[in-house]
């Protein structure tokens, strides 16, 4: 059986590639050629199906990076679906996603390819609920949980309903540290919008504004940090918005498989 094998779905610009066994040194190289090929011919994102995959070594590390280099250049996403907690752990280690700009992380390849294939515009709305929070950290676990309740009932798996926990939190976070500095009483607004295709969480502050573009950071949750990333990771899109009153709207958009 050959370790890997691409896929180009008809339906989108996407490109599938099905790992087997080990990805390490003695399968990287050939990997990488034939991945460029695919990149040159038009695949604009790549889902890597980790999901047979035993061990990877540095060399695998390494192709990730490549990979995000390529393909953040062009505005395309790199997604690592169905990791074993073996592959999982490495990847933890390596700290890859919390810096990479394209790489985000998906349960399997089915998901990946519907959050990459969702339209620009939703479809039908559901419902719409308001939230109001003072920028004060103590208030960010009671948010995060009432916004999970908010969701639960839309059937998201577990792992799903923690991604979007966690970026929801570094959204508030980076408003609470940033956007709301100089108007400490002015509060933080969280929308919760529910498509039959997407939940859609957003989190508007009163700050001076930020086009989402990060930088060289230490601080985790700083606007140029790696708090941006560990969203982009986790969601399937994170969009940036400057309204017109000023401050910085953060739209987190995570796919729902219809029902």
């Amino acid at each position: 059986m050959p370790s890997f094998e691409i896929i180009r779905p008809s339906s989108n610009r996407a490109c599938v590639v099905r790992l087997f066994g080990d990805l390490d040194t003695a399968v990287v190289p050939e990997l990488r050629e034939q991945l460029g090929a695919a990149l040159d011919s038009g695949c604009g994102n790549v889902v890597l199906d980790f999901s047979q995959v035993k061990y990877a070594d540095s060399s695998a590390l390494g192709l990730l990076v490549w990979l995000d280099h390529r393909l953040g250049s062009g505005g395309g996403r790199l997604v690592l679906a169905g990791s074993n907690p073996d592959v999982q752990r490495i990847l933890e280690i390596s700290g890859l996603v919390s810096i990479a700009a394209s790489i985000a992380m998906s349960s399997d390849v089915g998901s990946a390819l519907a959050g990459l294939e969702m339209p620009d515009k939703p479809l039908k709305a559901l419902w719409s609920q308001g939230l109001e929070m003072l920028p004060d950290v103590d208030n960010l676990g009671a948010v995060r949980e009432r916004v999970c309740e908010l969701i639960v009932p839309l059937g998201f798996p577990e792992a799903a309903i923690f991604d979007l926990k966690v970026a929801l939190g570094e959204a508030l976070a980076n408003a609470i540290r940033h956007g709301s500095s100089g108007v400490d009483d002015a509060p933080i607004r969280i929308g919760v919008l529910a498509y039959e295709d997407r939940v859609v969480i957003e989190v508007c502050d009163s700050g001076c504004g930020f086009n989402g573009m990060p930088s060289p950071s230490d601080d985790l949750y700083a606007p140029g940090g790696r708090g941006i990333m560990f969203m982009r990771a986790l969601m399937d899109r994170v969009e940036f918005d400057t309204p017109e009153s000023g401050g910085t709207c953060v739209r987190l958009v995570k796919h729902r498989a219809l029902v």
